[in-house]
């Protein structure tokens, strides 16, 4: 990075970094406090930085800030559970990944390593990129040596004092008094306490805000290939699939059977609040397997191409999904009906939409022997049903759809 170029990013960095200290000092949630308020300064220094920079190659990456506002604002405005605060810290450093190598880089495009691409913004290189800070500051005066050398004595005296210190504080009760009492003062003179709090807010956003866009600046001509699809044995895969579909074959026997007036004759004390209690989560951690299962073959190999058997097993494990996605869902709204609405009950049933959607996205990329492009709509499907879920599985709605139905 030139000295130009440096100069136009430290200086809004540090600008940034200083309203994200002060405003720590507020009485906000500490999650806004944080987290929301540090992100949403984040975007608009680094969109400043890559407008005055010239970095801008894509306008459509500004796109991606409809989500991340709408998210951010969501959380913020709303009482957002737990869960979705902790999602929160991966959904949207992922949009911002994504929307700050749209604007930047055009060899961009979302697919299976997206993962991969926001690594390279961060933490890639977080303390290695702080050395482009010595070389733009690095100079011959005399001065500004002498300076640095006499810091450097006082940081290689500091842990020798402290050693010194505590020898002779456990040597002697009077000087530890001594000791104590000018700790004590210094701290009521200069609250180091909040100078503390304050420094590491300081410290640590201006390091990720620096090595962030640095990384943005080494990676605008940066390509990632997708790794080449494995070779498997057909026969062995055919074999698993024939199994699996097999038992889920008996299972939905079993359900048919089951409410429709036991065709098969088992033995069961039956009632339909037993029924909705039973099993959801193992049914919904079964669908989650099977779309690993998919997942597998469709994007890290070339068997449903190669192979007639293996499009029409998987084809048919994608159907058997849909069955156990719908079987999860009747259960589910049973059980709503009866104990009413809850955060997390309110996210399954968008989780299982959600399933069903991309279940419907595999059946047509199966269908066409892999030829139809899904990253893009897989990719607006899951942050589709993520913003849903911020503005409607939050305890607030929750609370007032209780009340109605108990009226």
């Amino acid at each position: 990075m030139d000295k130009k170029t440096y100069k136009l990013t430290i200086i809004p960095i540090i600008i940034a970094t200083i309203i994200i200290t002060i405003l720590s000092n507020f009485k906000f949630a500490n999650y806004n406090k944080y987290f929301l308020f540090p992100i949403t300064i984040l975007i608009i220094t680094f969109i400043y930085l890559i407008r005055k920079e010239n970095l801008v190659i894509n306008k459509k990456g500004y796109f991606y800030l409809i989500p991340v506002g709408i998210i951010i604002l969501g959380t913020f405005f709303l009482r957002t559970n737990i869960s979705n605060l902790v999602l929160n810290v991966f959904i949207l450093p992922i949009l911002l990944s994504i929307m700050f190598f749209t604007l930047t880089n055009k060899n961009y495009q979302i697919n299976g390593n997206f993962l991969n691409w926001m690594t390279k913004l961060f933490p890639s290189n977080l303390f290695t990129n702080l050395k482009i800070i010595k070389e733009n500051t690095n100079t011959k005066n005399k001065g500004d040596k002498k300076i640095k050398s006499i810091l450097l004595g006082i940081i290689i005296s500091i842990p020798l004092i402290v050693i010194i210190l505590g020898l002779l504080t456990s040597a002697d009760d009077y000087f530890n008094a001594l000791i104590e009492k000018i700790i004590n003062n210094i701290d009521n003179l200069f609250n180091f306490k909040f100078l503390k709090n304050n420094f590491l807010v300081l410290i640590l956003s201006f390091i990720t805000f620096f090595s962030t866009f640095i990384n943005i600046h080494k990676h605008k001509n940066t390509s990632i290939t997708l790794s080449e699809k494995k070779k498997i044995e057909p026969t062995i895969i055919n074999t698993i699939l024939i199994i699996t579909n097999f038992v889920f074959l008996l299972f939905v026997i079993s359900e048919i059977s089951r409410l429709t007036g036991n065709f098969l004759d088992l033995p069961s004390e039956y009632t339909y609040a037993s029924y909705a209690r039973e099993g959801f989560f193992q049914l919904l951690l079964v669908t989650i397997i099977n779309f690993s299962i998919i997942f597998y073959i469709i994007y890290r190999t070339n068997g449903i191409k190669e192979n007639k058997l293996l499009k029409y097993l998987s084809l048919s494990l994608v159907i058997f999904t849909i069955v156990l996605i719908l079987n999860s869902y009747y259960r589910m709204y049973m059980y709503m009906s009866t104990f009413g609405f809850t955060v997390l009950r309110g996210q399954v049933i968008l989780f299982l939409l959600m399933e069903l959607i991309i279940s419907l996205v595999m059946i047509k990329k199966i269908i066409s022997n892999l030829k139809y492009k899904d990253a893009y709509i897989l990719f607006n499907v899951m942050i589709t049903t993520y913003i849903i879920n911020i503005f409607t599985c939050h305890i607030t709605l929750m609370d007032y759809l209780n009340h109605l139905i108990n009226k």
